[in-house]
């Protein structure tokens, strides 16, 4: 009898531990956003975390937390960079907090398009910077596209630059982009943009700037009545990961974490410039919607002079050079 009751508990033990290991071979990442699932930032981190979980067969299981469940940009930037987060998308606005470098893509009408921006952040001066948050805790894989920025408000239609003097606008906590609005005459309010809808809705501000895609599935348009097209900054957002939990990683997985960044970032790109181009003819059916002059926008840019001197001189003059013989290259 006692046969019989050996053997199955041995088999049961052994059944138990390659269970056991099984279960620890698979390893958990979180990957989390601060915007909505209808946008193309978290619908490309759901492009990356399925792509992942997918092509490690199992062996990295990747979960969203979008719309900024586990907290605002900073908040994410912060737990990654302490190794309490495995995957986040920035703003380079947000990592300009880390590296005032970063702020160089957000200079005031720098761009011209999004193959100009692509040319210039997938060349060399584009890796370089992502290259510098490595001494951060950061690894930061790829640019992600969030697209021009506009300014959306509730008083008056922005058709020169004398039109948005005295209007409050909401900014992103980045010190460019209050400079920026204060430089042309406006209150700059930064804020974090969970908070938005409610400071627009109550009239605590009364307007924002941000793309097309923030604007529509925010649902911004429910509290504002005009938007216009101003084009004066490019956002871009960058995919980063954990340098801690990267470096627990064998180095075919962490090459297989850099594949499928670039996978999903060309996913992630095509899909939020597709987005934008239909967006903008929804928001037309939703709000007052102009598109601001080249004149206009020339009036805006001296206008901000100052303030892009300023940002330039806080700017590593290695990065500085890069860009600026990029952007001459691609103009």
């Amino acid at each position: 009898m006692n046969v019989f009751r050996v053997i199955p508990a041995s088999l049961l033990a052994l059944s138990l531990a390659v269970v056991s290991a099984d279960t620890m071979a698979a390893i958990t990442a979180r990957i989390a956003t601060s915007l909505p699932d209808n946008h193309p930032q978290t619908m490309g981190a759901a492009k990356f975390a399925e792509l992942l979980t997918e092509r490690s067969n199992g062996e990295i299981k990747v979960q969203l937390f979008g719309n900024g469940v586990l907290g605002n940009d900073v908040n994410l930037a912060s737990m990654l960079q302490a190794g309490n987060l495995e995957f986040n998308v920035p703003s380079t606005a947000t990592l300009a907090s880390l590296n005032p470098d970063f702020s160089v893509i957000s200079l005031p009408f720098q761009f011209e398009d999004t193959a100009q921006v692509d040319a210039v952040l997938d060349g060399p001066a584009g890796r370089t910077l992502l290259n510098s948050l490595s001494d951060k805790g950061i690894v930061a894989l790829e640019y992600w596209d969030n697209g021009f920025r506009h300014i959306t408000n509730s008083r008056r239609a922005v058709e020169s630059a004398d039109d948005v003097e005295g209007l409050k606008i909401r900014t992103m906590q980045n010190e460019l982009y209050i400079d920026m609005f204060n430089g042309l005459g406006a209150n700059a309010i930064p804020m974090p943009v969970n908070e938005l809808f409610t400071a627009l809705e109550t009239r605590t501000v009364d307007g924002q700037e941000n793309p097309f895609s923030v604007i529509e599935s925010k649902r911004f348009f429910e509290v504002q009545s005009y938007l216009s097209q101003t084009a004066h900054a490019y956002d871009a957002q960058v995919l980063i990961a954990s340098k801690r939990f990267l470096d627990s990683l064998s180095e075919e997985q962490r090459q297989l974490v850099g594949d499928v960044a670039r996978e999903a970032t060309l996913y992630q790109r095509e899909l939020s410039r597709d987005l934008n181009e239909t967006l903008l003819a929804q928001l037309e059916d939703q709000m007052s919607v102009n598109e601001v002059s080249l004149d206009e926008r020339q009036v805006m840019r001296e206008r901000l002079m100052p303030v892009i001197e300023k940002h330039r001189s806080e700017i590593s003059e290695a990065t500085l050079n890069a860009f600026d013989a990029a952007l001459a290259e691609r103009h």
